[in-house]
C-alpha cells in the first residue's frame, strides 16, 4: 500500500490541468483535425476504458502559469503509444506532434524517467488545450497531470523511494522463503520463492524499469517482456494457491477448475507471441477475476482435520478473505468495471505486498509447525536410541547370563545323571528323577537357543527332511503312540534345517501332551498348502483338546503362560521359540481355537 500512499500525495501537488475530457475512436482512423470537433465527455481524474481496440483521445485544458516550462506526467508506463498534440505557435490552427510509450526507445523520450511517460511543454499565460491520443494493447487506464518541473522532480523522487521500499520488502520475503526452502525443502516454500521473484520482475516491468536496458534496435522487446511478466505472474500465483489449498482438501471440482485456469498459460503465451497481444492480456485479466472468485470459496470448503494442518482453517479463511478483497479492489479498474483514483494505478503492486505478507503468515506458521514436529521427531529418536541401547545392554547381560547357566548347570546335571546310574534306585522314583533332570536340561537348552535367535546368530543348513520319520521318532521318544493320530497326505520331501524342524515339532508335541487332558487324542496332519501370497508349501497341524482356553493374542509372547498352567513346569518359552525359528525358516506358526480344541499350524515353503 505504500505505493498507493505515494500517489495519494499527488493531491497536494500543484496540478495545472483544470479540465479532462475523453472521446473514443472506435475505428481508430480519425486524425486530430476531425477529432477536435467530436463530442468529448468530461472525466474526473483517470481515463478508464479497459481492454479495447478503440483509440482513446483525451482533451486537457491547462490553466495559465508563469512557468516557462511544465511537465506532463503520464502513467502507467506499460502504455504502448501516447501522442501529444500541442498548438503550433507559429501556425495558428495547426498542431505539433510528440510520441512516447513503452514501444519507443527510452533514450529518445521527451522525459527521461523510468516510472512515468510524459512530455515537456511550454507554459502559457492563457488557458491552453492539448490532445493526447492513446493506442495500447494493454488496458486503457491512463492518468495525466501537469506539474512545474520542481514539483514533478519531487514527486518522482518520492515514488522512487517508495519503489525501493517495496522491492526491499519483496526481496526480504523472497530471501526468507529461499533460506527456509534450503533448510527444509518443501514444494510450497520453493513455489513461494518463485512467486516473490515473479512479483518483483512484474513490478520492475510495469513500472518501466526495463526500458533503460532495452536495446535501441529492439524497441518492441520492452513491451513484449512486460506482457510476458503479466502473464507469468498470474500463472505462478494460481499454481501457488493450488498447491497451498490442496493440502486443506477443499472442494474437488473447484480445485480442478483452478488447475484448468493455470493450464491456459501456454495458450495465452502462444497468443501473445503470434500477435494477439491484447486478446491474451484481456483473457489473462479474466483469469484473475475467475481465480479471485474461486479462492475464497475454496478456502471456505476446506475439510482437512485441524490437527493435520497449519495454520487452522479459520486463519486460512480470514487470510483468503483479505486476499480476495484486495485483489478485487485492484483488478476492477484495470478491467474498466469501476471508477478509480490515481492510487489505483499501483493497486496491483499494493495487492502484491498484501498478498505476500498474507502468504508469509501461512508459510511461517507451517514452518514453525514443521520445526516443532522435527524437534519432536528428534526427541523421539533420541529416546528410542536410548531405549535401544538399554535393551541392547539387557540383551547382552541376558546372553552372558544364559551362557553362564548353560556352562555352570550342564556339568552338575551330568554328574547327577552319572550318580543316579550308580545308585540302586529303580522303578517309578528313578523315572521321576530322570524326567526332572530332562526338564531342567531342556529349559537350559531353550534359554540358550532363544539367546541365539534374538541375536540372529543361527546358521541354517538346508537338507532333505523326512517329516514322517521325525514325527514318529518324537512320538516314540515321548512314549505316546497310543494317543497320537498321525495323518500324512503328501509324500513330497521337505528341504529344511533338520535340527530346527525337529525343535519346533518337539515343542508342539510336548505342548500338546502337557496341556491336553490325560489320555485324550492328539491329531497331527501333514498336507500341501498354498499361502495367500502364492507360495506353495507344506502345513503340519497339531491339534488337541484343552481344559482351559488360552489367550491367542499372547500365546506366542515370551514368558506367557496360561493362568491354570502353573501345575506344569516351564518358562513360557517353547511357543515363542518355535515361532521365532519358523520365521527364520521363511515359514509361519499360527494358533486357532475350535470349541475346546486348539490347533497349531506350522507352514514351511517346499
Amino acid at each position: 500500500m505504500l505505493l498507493c500512499w505515494a500517489c495519494v500525495g499527488s493531491a497536494y501537488a500543484n496540478d495545472l490541468i483544470v479540465k479532462r475530457e475523453v472521446f473514443s475512436d472506435i475505428q481508430g482512423q480519425l486524425n486530430i483535425e476531425t477529432v477536435q470537433h467530436q463530442p468529448f465527455k468530461p472525466i474526473n481524474n483517470l481515463l478508464i476504458a479497459g481492454y479495447t481496440p478503440a483509440t482513446q483521445w483525451m482533451r486537457i485544458t491547462i490553466r495559465p502559469t508563469s512557468k516557462a516550462y511544465i511537465e506532463l506526467r503520464i502513467r502507467p508506463t506499460y502504455l504502448d503509444e501516447i501522442t501529444l498534440y500541442s498548438p503550433d505557435p507559429q501556425r495558428p490552427g495547426q498542431w505539433l506532434e510528440k510520441v512516447t510509450g513503452d514501444r519507443y526507445a527510452y533514450q529518445g523520450r521527451d522525459r527521461h524517467n523510468a516510472i512515468t511517460h510524459g512530455f515537456v511543454i511550454a507554459g502559457h499565460n492563457v488557458p491552453t488545450v492539448y490532445y493526447l491520443k492513446l493506442r495500447t494493447t494493454s488496458t486503457s487506464l491512463m492518468h495525466v497531470e501537469a506539474l512545474p518541473d520542481d514539483e514533478a522532480s519531487l514527486k518522482e523522487m518520492r515514488q522512487h523511494i517508495i519503489v525501493v521500499l517495496y522491492l526491499a520488502i519483496m526481496l526480504w520475503l523472497g530471501f526468507w522463503s529461499a533460506n527456509d526452502f534450503i533448510s527444509k525443502p518443501q514444494l510450497l516454500t520453493g513455489l513461494f520463492t518463485f512467486y516473490q521473484l515473479a512479483h518483483i520482475l512484474y513490478a520492475l516491468a510495469i513500472l518501466g524499469y526495463l526500458a533503460p536496458w532495452t536495446p535501441i534496435d529492439q524497441l518492441a522487446l520492452n513491451d513484449t517482456l512486460t506482457s510476458i511478466a503479466i502473464l507469468t505472474i498470474v500463472f505462478i500465483s494460481i499454481l501457488f494457491h493450488y498447491v497451498l489449498l490442496s493440502q486443506y482438501k477443499p472442494n474437488r471440482w473447484g480445485m480442478r477448475i483452478l488447475l484448468c485456469l493455470a493450464a491456459l498459460f501456454p495458450v495465452l503465451l502462444c497468443g501473445l507471441v503470434t500477435g494477439f497481444t491484447q486478446e491474451a492480456l484481456k483473457y489473462n485479466a479474466y483469469l484473475v477475476v475467475l481465480s479471485t472468485a474461486l479462492l475464497f470459496p475454496l478456502a471456505l470448503s476446506a475439510s482437512a482435520e485441524e490437527k493435520d494442518i497449519a495454520p487452522s482453517r479459520k486463519t486460512l479463511r480470514i487470510i483468503y478473505g483479505l486476499h480476495s478483497l484486495s485483489l478485487i479492489v485492484s483488478i476492477l479498474p484495470v478491467m474498466g468495471w469501476s471508477p478509480a483514483a490515481e492510487w489505483n494505478l499501483n493497486a496491483i503492486l499494493g495487492h502484491s505486498v498484501i498478498s505476500a505478507f498474507l502468504m508469509y503468515i501461512i508459510l511461517q506458521q507451517r514452518s514453525s509447525a514443521s520445526l516443532r514436529e522435527s524437534n519432536n521427531a528428534k526427541l523421539s529418536l533420541r529416546l528410542a536410541n536410548q531405549e535401544l541401547a538399554l535393551e541392547r545392554q539387557k540383551r547382552d547381560e541376558m546372553g552372558y547370563f544364559m551362557a553362564m547357566i548353560t556352562h555352570e548347570l550342564k556339568t552338575p546335571l551330568s554328574v547327577i545323571r552319572l550318580s543316579l546310574d550308580a545308585l540302586s534306585i529303580t522303578g517309578q522314583p528313578k523315572r521321576h528323577i530322570e524326567q526332572s533332570i530332562s526338564d531342567i536340561s531342556n529349559m537350559i537348552d531353550r534359554c540358550a537357543q532363544i539367546s541365539k535367535i534374538e541375536e540372529k546368530n543361527i546358521k541354517i543348513n538346508y537338507e532333505a527332511c523326512d517329516l514322517a520319520g521325525i514325527l514318529q521318532s518324537l512320538v516314540t521318544e515321548y512314549d505316546c503312540i497310543e494317543r497320537v493320530e498321525l495323518s500324512i497326505h503328501i509324500m513330497t520331501p521337505l528341504r529344511c534345517d533338520h535340527l530346527m524342524l525337529r525343535l519346533i515339532l518337539r515343542n508342539l508335541l510336548e505342548n500338546a501332551l502337557k496341556y491336553s487332558p490325560a489320555n485324550s487324542a492328539i491329531s497331527i496332519r501333514i498336507n500341501a498348502q498354498t499361502e495367500n501370497d502364492g507360495r506353495s508349501g507344506i502345513a503340519i497341524s497339531v491339534e488337541n483338546s484343552v481344559d482351559s482356553t488360552p489367550d491367542l493374542i499372547r500365546i506366542f509372547d515370551k514368558y506367557y503362560r496360561e493362568a491354570q498352567s502353573s501345575k506344569h513346569t516351564g518358562f513360557g518359552l517353547g511357543l515363542y521359540l518355535s515361532r521365532a525359528v519358523a520365521l527364520s525358516l521363511n515359514g509361519s506358526l499360527n494358533a486357532s481355537l475350535y470349541h475346546h480344541r486348539i490347533r497349531f499350524t506350522l507352514w514351511l515353503p517346499s
